[in-house]
């Protein structure tokens, strides 16, 4: 990844721990998306962005768990240690269309930008909620997370906080890797994600490089409890996959759409 000139601030959260950003992040991933009625994610977004159309009546819901392997640090630092201890994440993304409200498929596009809008994520550490809540108003809360990144599978499995390790069981996926290499990219691509934090939309850019293959939802299952499932609409047989078991990202402040 090309380091661009370096301009980088540092953040004290509300638990002591600075941050230098952009945030340097070192992690193995494994996601589905699903299609989900348009109109009830709609009625979840901010008004700034439209849910992306894929069919009439249709747009899509991602989820992916991630297992951060480094927070924070510089990866040309090879000594050093992250600025965060590594935990896992679920993340519910609505992609989205800003400056695209059309009910038509494929006409969003033209003149819009899309990008993910991060609906849920729950983590595994209070400072890890600190620092999404903090800085990009993230919607982090604590949960109980297993991830299992096997080279037969990725899985991950979510559930309701709770001191003796019982929760109720929210959500689970599973991916299975990629038969063959090909559809694998290893080249920089940049993702958009946007949150809100008090009155503010926020827009962030994430710079992505790695190990990480789209395909066909072979080897992929999702299942979501019944209440989050309605929230969204969504259905359950996943219409792709994405696998990622080596990926390095850099996440850089949020902007607030109007500067943007």
């Amino acid at each position: 990844m090309q380091r661009s000139p370096d301009t980088r601030s540092r953040v004290t959260l509300s638990t002591g721990h600075e941050i230098d950003l952009p945030l340097e992040l070192a992690l193995a991933m494994g996601g589905v998306t699903v299609p989900a009625r348009r109109s009830r994610l709609e009625a979840l977004l901010p008004d700034d962005l439209s849910a992306l159309a894929i069919a009439p009546g249709l747009s899509c819901v991602t989820f992916v768990g991630i297992q951060y392997h480094r927070v924070g640090g510089r990866f040309d630092d090879t000594e050093g240690d992250g600025a965060l201890e590594p935990y896992d994440e679920f993340a519910v993304i609505l992609p989205a269309v800003r400056n695209g409200r059309t009910d038509a498929p494929g006409a969003q596009l033209v003149g819009g930008e899309i990008g993910g809008y991060v609906h849920w994520l729950p983590v595994t550490t209070d400072a890890s909620v600190a620092l999404g809540r903090e800085i990009w108003g993230y919607p982090k809360e604590r949960a109980d997370i297993e991830i299992d990144d096997g080279p037969q599978r990725f899985q991950c499995v979510v559930a309701e906080d709770s001191d003796d390790g019982r929760g109720r069981e929210r959500a689970r996926l599973a991916v299975a890797p990629p038969r063959t290499r090909v559809g694998t990219d290893h080249r920089e691509w940049t993702l958009w994600n946007y949150t809100t934090m008090g009155d503010d939309l926020l827009r962030t850019r994430a710079e992505i490089r790695g190990d990480i293959s789209f395909g066909t939802p072979v080897g992929a299952t999702l299942e979501v409890d019944s209440e989050l499932r309605a929230q969204l609409g969504c259905w359950t047989q996943p219409i792709a996959r994405l696998s990622g078991p080596r990926v390095r990202a850099r996440l850089h402040p949020g902007e607030p759409v109007g500067e943007a």
